[in-house]
């Protein structure tokens, strides 16, 4: 469909939603009743669902029927489960293509300037405002764009908004993510925030490999140090085995974006995912990885910081911040890459 004009398509179709389109839902039953989403398909064959009721996250995510995410036995489950007491947080982890992580906040449980913070934060369990989605046809082909706004606030704390827009299109296999977040308190703020990007099987198999360009990578326990040569291979399901993280100083490219790839076969080379981003705004990025039986998971993380909690950043001399009236804007990119030309392409473009 990719040389295909409007004309062509729309003689030949009684809507759009024949080919691809935006279409909302709601949850219906169990832990995740009541939670909105909206499913985005492509012609392209990738197909994923935005969560407004949980923070404009983006839970399922497939490419031709095949499974782009990990999903978590925990399922989707309504925000009004949340608890940020601790690990309690882990109760309510989707898994899901994005689970986003902040604002205030994220990483590790811990006790910073007199307040407890649970793992990883609220915004993920905050439902958005002011949700719009759209349609509209440039060209040749049809835009989809999904906005909402999702906020952090508190009576004398934090009341930072983040507005994010996500877009792709009919003949895109491309998931652009912009996030502008503003702190409309009165005093400044700390910000975290961190793409918990989840993937899984059939996409992540004992044969992957991750392709990027790091400048420095440190382990974050001595049980990752052991395998930190082979942090970017991997191996079947493995009953028992701990979760390794690792953390990434990646190379930008010359115009300021990394390029990570995750190859599903390094053998075939035939079907990857990337995830690009705007390292001005995102300069640290953690790896998760995990080869357990039912916790098959690689988390790819653009950041601004690291996933061991506020305190241990403040102490680093690393923890940002927002000034009142301030703002600042992310931007990650995910592509799926079908074929071995397209895939070697991509490998290529990982390269600095």
């Amino acid at each position: 469909m990719s040389s295909e004009t409007r004309t062509y398509i729309e003689e030949r179709i009684g809507r759009l939603s024949q080919v691809g389109g935006v279409t909302a839902f709601e949850y219906a039953e169990g832990k995740s009743k009541g939670v909105s989403a909206l499913r985005v398909r492509t012609a392209t064959g990738l197909e994923f669902w935005v969560m407004p009721g949980r923070g404009m996250d983006i839970g399922e995510a497939t490419y031709l029927g095949k499974s782009l995410s990990w999903q978590s036995p925990t399922g989707v489950t309504n925000s009004s489960y949340y608890s940020n007491r601790g690990l309690e947080w882990l109760s309510g982890f989707h898994g899901g293509l994005l689970c986003f992580c902040g604002l205030s906040h994220a990483g590790a449980p811990c006790d910073d300037c007199g307040q407890h913070l649970g793992l990883h934060g609220p915004i993920s369990n905050t439902p958005a405002e002011q949700v719009s989605w759209s349609e509209e046809w440039k060209g040749d082909d049809c835009i989809f764009t999904i906005t909402g706004k999702v906020r952090e606030a508190s009576v004398f704390g934090p009341n930072l908004v983040l507005s994010r827009k996500i877009t792709t299109s009919l003949k895109s296999s491309t998931i652009s993510i912009e996030d502008t977040i503003e702190n409309l308190g009165y005093s400044e703020s700390p910000l975290m925030a961190l793409y918990h990007l989840n993937f899984g099987y059939p996409l992540l198999t004992g044969k992957s490999e991750v392709f990027a360009s790091p400048a420095k990578t440190d382990a974050a326990t001595p049980y990752a140090q052991e395998s930190l040569k082979q942090w970017n291979v991997f191996e079947e399901p493995t009953r028992g085995i701990e979760e390794r993280v690792y953390f990434h100083k990646m190379k930008p490219g010359a115009d300021g974006w990394v390029n990570t790839l995750l190859v599903s076969d390094r053998e075939k080379k035939d079907w990857a995912v990337s995830v690009r981003y705007d390292a001005s705004t995102l300069p640290d990025f953690v790896q998760w990885k995990l080869t357990g039986v039912n916790h098959y998971v690689l988390g790819l993380e653009p950041s601004n910081c690291r996933s061991l909690g506020r305190k241990k950043e403040r102490e680093r001399g690393t923890l940002k911040s927002l000034k009142p009236g301030e703002k600042t804007v992310l931007r990650v990119e995910l592509t799926v890459h079908d074929g071995a030309e397209a895939v070697a392409a991509a490998i290529k473009a990982t390269e600095v």
